[in-house]
């Protein structure tokens, strides 16, 4: 009798054979995704499907699809910086409501709200979420986005422009 052969081996010939490597390859950034943008990020958005060599991910709402949209070029940077021969060509973004939400929040949006906190406090509060993302160049770009669009709705709220 002969012995059993790996499933991994298996795997590994069927995917030689159909000329799958290069699919199976941009498919690892649903295995790194996480730890890319960090866990505040990824409570918001996920990958949900690559189509070709576009990767599509799905965002919690128009907020943070604006801001992942801003940090496009360096996010597709960064995730073809972990792919070895085949690379993404594009992010594209789609709402899904159903990321973000705390357990117990209903879907459509009912859920209790947190009373908006004064700007130093937001600052504060947006600093710790900031901590938990590892790379410096996507804190930064965050960051950077975040202090032009928090002052935007400063100068709006206090009735200036």
């Amino acid at each position: 009798m002969s012995k059993p052969t790996p499933i991994r081996t298996l795997l590994e010939s069927l995917i030689a054979t159909k000329g799958w490597e290069g699919r199976v390859e941009l498919h690892k950034v649903f295995e790194f995704w996480d730890e890319l943008v960090g866990p505040d990020i990824a409570r918001q958005a996920q990958p949900h499907v690559i189509r070709k060599t576009i990767l599509w991910v799905r965002v919690s709402d128009s907020v943070w699809m604006q801001q992942l949209h801003l940090l496009k070029v360096m996010l597709l940077d960064k995730l073809n910086g972990r792919l070895k021969k085949n690379k993404l060509t594009d992010l594209r973004f789609q709402l899904d409501t159903a990321l973000g939400r705390e357990d117990g929040e209903e879907a459509d949006g009912q859920a209790a709200r947190p009373a908006r906190l004064p700007s130093a406090e937001r600052k504060k509060e947006f600093e710790a979420l900031l901590a938990s993302i590892h790379d410096e160049e996507i804190k930064a770009a965050i960051r950077q986005c975040w202090l032009k669009t928090g002052h935007l709705r400063d100068n709006k709220e206090n009735g200036s422009h």
